[in-house]
């Protein structure tokens, strides 16, 4: 006859590991940081593309965009790509409007600075910073690296579409709470509030 085995009550088992919803959180968000999208964005500008198998950042092509560009370019994104447009709560509309602003902003700035950002051959006063912005523009190279700046954008922004972001974050974090049930009593009334 096989020896019976006796299972220990549910208490006196091994917990579940306990975790910390602001470090979930915390590295959650940090994974999904629309940062890296802009890093990306910025790498794929200077002509970079990461090599896996050596973990750096190699040249595989020429500049898309001057370094003037580049940096107006960056800095605008830098205010829109962060957390705080992706874990915002946002409707179809509103989104549409925020493209918008978008598509009108890196517009206007490119057509303002084509000799500064490099579209039109550089004038008589370049050197100095006085920028005539005579020529034919490079409508091509625009065209490719203004679609690049919508699309991530819209990418982004689109991630807090009726707060969808948000809530499949804190889905998840409320299903982990939930499975580490059987570690301790569930704490009542105020006890719960002041971790007691």
């Amino acid at each position: 006859m096989p020896p019976q085995y006796q299972q220990e009550p549910f208490d006196q088992q091994l917990p579940m590991q306990n975790y910390t919803s602001e470090e979930e959180i915390s590295n959650i968000v940090g994974q999904i940081d629309p940062a890296h999208i802009l890093d990306n964005l910025n790498h794929s500008l200077k002509g970079e593309y990461f090599c896996k198998e050596k973990a750096i950042w190699e040249k595989v092509g020429d500049e898309l965009v001057n370094e003037a560009c580049r940096g107006w370019i960056v800095t605008y994104l830098n205010s829109l790509m962060n957390n705080a447009s992706t874990m915002g709560i946002i409707s179809e509309t509103q989104l549409g409007y925020l493209m918008e602003g978008v598509i009108k902003t890196v517009t206007k700035s490119f057509r303002c600075n084509l000799e500064k950002f490099g579209f039109v051959p550089a004038g008589k006063y370049y050197t100095e910073k006085k920028y005539e912005n005579k020529g034919n523009p490079d409508t091509s190279r625009m065209d490719d690296v203004t679609e690049m700046i919508y699309r991530a954008s819209l990418l982004v922004l689109s991630r807090s579409l009726l707060g969808s972001e948000s809530k499949r974050i804190f889905k998840s974090l409320n299903m982990n709470d939930s499975l580490s049930f059987g570690e301790k009593e569930e704490r009542k009334g105020l006890s719960r509030l002041f971790g007691k």
